[in-house]
């Protein structure tokens, strides 16, 4: 059956017209080609071979805080066919090793330079072929002796809402995150702000993932967070909140009238039962008494969080000064 179907394949070649001159020309590039790569599998030339970064030896307590390379280029100049076999054809995973111990270690920071890896490279490199250099010649790495701390978490962004609705509430998770640092930049940490990010027009509640943003050289565990920024409807609410004097001279007592003030304010409908007068805390100080005036202003020494637009009246009350019969 082979045999018919190559004698049918034969018969139908023969009858395709070739033209003569493209297949001369196609012979003589088919012959170039050849003479080509055979002069060029002589010649000397340079080849760059990718190789597995690692670093052996090291001490348990050490934590890398920026990231080491993984690879390598390594530089090499051979004839062209030893070239061509260690790159393309050799089926194996090529890997160079630093030692610990041969590295530079100023401040806490590991620097492999151009002697290191030649150093480490001429241990493994094929025989056919001469080294000449690495990419990248010099690499350098931040690292921790174990020390780290907790440090808290500061969100860092602008977020603006729609008409009507506000930022109640922002919400980290985790609020703090372990902090692993050289020990020249270990004492000035106290906190990590996260990546800047504009949140715009927001018309309800979000949960975003973000990244720490942390000094070059540290490393935090985790190194994102999530935060949910907390957005609701706001409403107008009125309360009646007493006034209090402060810092009356024991034969002394300052009336005030009146006794109370109207406390208006933006609350979001989540929190509006939960704000009463109790969470407010206004005052008149003696010392802002004066003998030319009959008022004195009404201050704010406590508001609870996530209200806006506060506003009191009256913003100033009338007082009389007795004398205690005590």
């Amino acid at each position: 059956m082979v045999a018919d179907y190559t004698k049918v394949l034969l018969r139908r070649l023969r009858l395709v017209k070739v033209n003569r001159n493209l297949l001369v020309f196609l012979v003589f590039l088919a012959i170039s080609i050849v003479f080509w790569f055979m002069q060029s599998i002589k010649e000397m030339t340079e080849v760059s071979i990718t190789y597995k970064l690692s670093i052996e030896n090291v001490p348990k307590n050490v934590i890398y805080t920026t990231d080491l390379p993984q690879e390598i280029n390594v530089n090499y100049v051979g004839r062209g066919w030893d070239a061509f076999y260690y790159k393309f054809l050799l089926n194996e995973e090529h890997k160079v090793s630093v030692n610990f111990k041969d590295i530079k270690q100023p401040q806490g920071k590991i620097v492999i330079d151009a002697n290191i890896f030649r150093r480490a490279v001429m241990k493994i490199k094929p025989k056919e072929l001469a080294y000449s250099s690495t990419t990248p010649s010099k690499v350098e790495v931040f690292y921790s002796n174990g020390r780290h701390k907790r440090v808290p978490v500061i969100f860092d962004g602008h977020v603006t809402t729609t008409n009507g609705r506000y930022l109640c509430g922002t919400h980290l998770k985790p609020d703090s995150v372990d902090v692993y640092a050289p020990d020249n930049l270990y004492a000035s940490i106290s906190s990590i702000n996260t990546e800047f990010k504009n949140f715009d027009a927001l018309e309800d509640t979000i949960v975003s993932r973000m990244a720490l943003f942390t000094p070059h050289g540290t490393k935090t565990i985790p190194d994102s967070i999530s935060v949910e920024l907390c957005v609701d409807i706001f409403t107008d609410k009125t309360i009646q909140v007493p006034i209090y004097s402060e810092d009356v001279p024991n034969n002394k007592i300052l009336r005030i009238f009146p006794q109370k003030a109207t406390v208006t304010f933006l609350v979001s409908a989540t929190l509006y039962d939960e704000i009463n007068a109790d969470k407010f805390l206004l005052v008149v100080n003696y010392k802002d008494t004066k003998t030319d005036s009959k008022k004195c202003k009404v201050d704010i020494r406590q508001q609870p969080e996530n209200i806006h637009q506060l506003r009191i009246n009256p913003e100033y009350v009338e007082y009389i000064i007795e004398q205690s019969n005590e």
